[in-house]
Formats: C-alpha cells, sequence, structure tokens
C-alpha cells in the first residue's frame, strides 16, 4: 500500500490539493489530480502484479486453494481447453452447482464442444455437447455479471472427423438456461482469411463484445482473436471483427482480419519459435493481460516438451486488442506444480467467486500439461483456483 499512497500525497501537493486533508471531495474538483492518480494506482497495480503478483497466481500451482491433475468429467473425459464462469442464474437445473464450463472431448473419431457444471471447480457433470465435430471453445457473457446473451466461439471442423478445413464457429444463446439445453438462436461459421492457404483457423478468444440495436433489433459486435497456420504449419495469432451478429433474420459480418505480426514478433524477442496459439485475455488486480502459450523449440515438427506460458501485459495505449505497441511487454511464467512439470499449453483463467460458500474472490486457472515435459501423475488438464 505504501507504493500507492505515498505518491498519492506528492501528487496532491503538485495539483494543489493539500495531501493532508486529501478526500473523495478534494479528488473529485481536482481533474489532473484524478488523471495523475488513475494513472500512479494503475502504475502501481502493474508494478505489484510483475513484482510476483501475476507469477504467484499464474506459476505457483503449489500454494493454490485447490488443485487437479488430469481433471475430468465424471464420464471420464479430459476438460480440454476449460473455460469456466459463475452460474448468474437459477441454480437448480444444474443440480445446485456454483460453476459451468464449456470443453472439448475427443469422442470416436472427432472432437465435441460439451458444457459441464461444477460445485467446486475441481469435479465436473457432463450436462451435454453443444457443437459436434468442434474444438477449443470460449465462452463470453456480454451482458457481464447477470444471465443473459452468452457469445460461444469455437474452431469448427468443415469435415468429418475433425480433418481440415477448420473455420471459427460462433453460436449465440440468449441465457444459461438455453445454453444448458442446447439452444442457440444463431450460429455462424466465419470465411477463411489469412488462413485460407493452409486451410486452418481457430482457437478464438474474445477480446470485446457488446450489444446495438440495429434496424430495431438487437445485434451484438465483437472483437476476435485466433490463430491460423502459416504456410510452415506453425500457429500464429490474427484478429478480426465480427458485425452485426443476432437474429437470424439479420446476416453476420466478419471482417477486418489481420495477421498481429508486432504481437508474436514480442514472443520471439524473448525466446519464442513458433506455435503462439492459445490466448486467455483479461484485468487482474487492475492491470490488463494475457495469458499466451508459445514453442520455444525448433520448428517444424512441434516439441511438445518445448511448449512454454507467457505473460502479455497490454501498453498504455492498447485498447481491447493487443497489439505488441504502446509499452506492452512479455515474461515468461514459471509455472511450478507439485512434481516439477515443465510444459504447458491451452492456457484459460476467469475471475470466480471462491468455492465453499465463505465469500471473496478467487481465479481459476488452467493449463494442459503436455505428457513429454509432464512429472509423474500431473500429465493433462490442470485446473487450480487461487484467492486474490
Amino acid at each position: 500500500m505504501l507504493t500507492i499512497i505515498m505518491p498519492i500525497l506528492v501528487v496532491a501537493s503538485l495539483c494543489g490539493v493539500d495531501g493532508a486533508r486529501a478526500h473523495a471531495g478534494d479528488i473529485t474538483e481536482a481533474p489532473a489530480f484524478n488523471t495523475l492518480l488513475d494513472s500512479l494506482i494503475r502504475e502501481g497495480n502493474e508494478k505489484m502484479v510483475q513484482d510476483g503478483g501475476a507469477a504467484t497466481i499464474f506459476g505457483d500451482v503449489t500454494t493454490s486453494l485447490s488443485h487437479r491433475y488430469d481433471m475430468q468429467d465424471d464420464q471420464g473425459q479430459q476438460l480440454g481447453v476449460v473455460h469456466v464462469d459463475a452460474i448468474k442464474g437459477d441454480k437448480s437445473p444444474w443440480g445446485g452447482h456454483s460453476y459451468l464450463g464449456v470443453y472439448h472431448a475427443y469422442i470416436g473419431n472427432e472432437f465435441q464442444v460439451r458444457l459441464a457444471s461444477s460445485p467446486d471447480l475441481m469435479s465436473w457433470t457432463f450436462r451435454r455437447t453443444l457443437v459436434s465435430n468442434a474444438d477449443m471453445p470460449y465462452l463470453y457473457r456480454v451482458d457481464k455479471g447477470t444471465d443473459g446473451w452468452l457469445l460461444l466461439a469455437h474452431e469448427q471442423w468443415m469435415t468429418p472427423g475433425s480433418q481440415a478445413p477448420s473455420q471459427l464457429g460462433f453460436k449465440l444463446y440468449y441465457n444459461e438456461a438455453n445454453l444448458l439445453a442446447g439452444n442457440h438462436f444463431n450460429g455462424f461459421n466465419a470465411p477463411l482469411t489469412v488462413g485460407q492457404p493452409t486451410s486452418i483457423e481457430g482457437t478464438p478468444c474474445v477480446y470485446y463484445a457488446a450489444r446495438r440495436m440495429q434496424n430495431n433489433l438487437v445485434v451484438v459486435d465483437a472483437d476476435i482473436g485466433f490463430h491460423f497456420n502459416d504456410q510452415d504449419g506453425i500457429d500464429q495469432v490474427a484478429q478480426g471483427r465480427l458485425t452485426s451478429f443476432g437474429p437470424s433474420v439479420i446476416d453476420p459480418s466478419w471482417g477486418g482480419t489481420q495477421r498481429s505480426d508486432n504481437y508474436d514478433q514480442m514472443f520471439i524477442d524473448k525466446g519464442a519459435v513458433g506455435n503462439i496459439g492459445q490466448r486467455a485475455p483479461g484485468t487482474i488486480q487492475g492491470v490488463h493481460i494475457q495469458l499466451q502459450e508459445a514453442n520455444i523449440g525448433p520448428m517444424p515438427p512441434t516439441v511438445w516438451k518445448d511448449w512454454r506460458v507467457w505473460l502479455y501485459y497490454f501498453g498504455s495505449g492498447e485498447g481491447d486488442v493487443p497489439e505488441g505497441s504502446g509499452g506492452a511487454h512479455v515474461d515468461m511464467v514459471q509455472v511450478k506444480t507439485h512434481q516439477g512439470s515443465t510444459a504447458f499449453g491451452n492456457p484459460s483463467w476467469h475471475h470466480v467467486p471462491c468455492p465453499g460458500g465463505g465469500g471473496g474472490n478467487c481465479v481459476f486457472v488452467s493449463y494442459f500439461i503436455f505428457s513429454e515435459g509432464a512429472a509423474g501423475g500431473e500429465a493433462g488438464v490442470l485446473g487450480f483456483v487461487k484467492q486474490l
């Protein structure tokens, strides 16, 4: 706290506000003070996160409230790239559970996007298959904090058996009840763009999405991150914009797609070689970050033991979409497991109420531990909960 309080007193003096009597009313009446104060608090939060907070939150599994290696649902299926959230509406249809999760599993000869629920973020009950021949799901609440519209982004395979081409797929649900019933009110598969030469695009994330009115109907616009395979078959990051996605009487649009070369270069400069693929954006302790997987081994082919997870800190000049500019920087996350695994990918995280009903804010984090870099008993999906 001293790193924030002490600068406040200095800035108060500079702005003509007596630091000894600065209070909410004084601050409200001093725009220059507000601007500098916001900057100092943001910089102080970022420094605290960089100096150990992020390393502890995303890196030290051994200090978690709870954890599970080789996380599976009650059918014995792996919770691949699980993306979780707290249930906001009626919990009774979910068996009284407090959390929901979307994930993928390989069933028969193809992937499925599936839905499960959990009382504690560790044990999971399968509820239904949401999308067949699809994987890499990402769930985003358009109506934040409420049981409202849900945007599901995923990777859609266009050939049976989860074979190329793969395209970005999107589904819209009115609420959690519709999600549980598997009833989306519109779906859209985006055409290939930057990944057209290799017919591979996928692993989406939603940087931001919001409603607006169009022709007296509500539609959603969303900034999307995704990966594509380059001519050597190596994952690279790209971005695009989904617009006018709503009732099926309106045709959605997909455009603004471009490679995120400046963003990728920041990881390359830190030692990444390729497979800059799945990413998970958000804000933690007031700092805008993104977890990112990337490989440090010579490629191609992929060396599975060389997967690592990194933290991207957004620059002050960046918006919701990372551009590799404005003072952004990258650090590798040194993940510490109980037995010493070293190869991690498929990062996912989300703010949730802490399990157990005791209150408090927590973050659920998930990685995939590749068997080539896994210590005994730790291969597969890792999920853990950290209190903030």
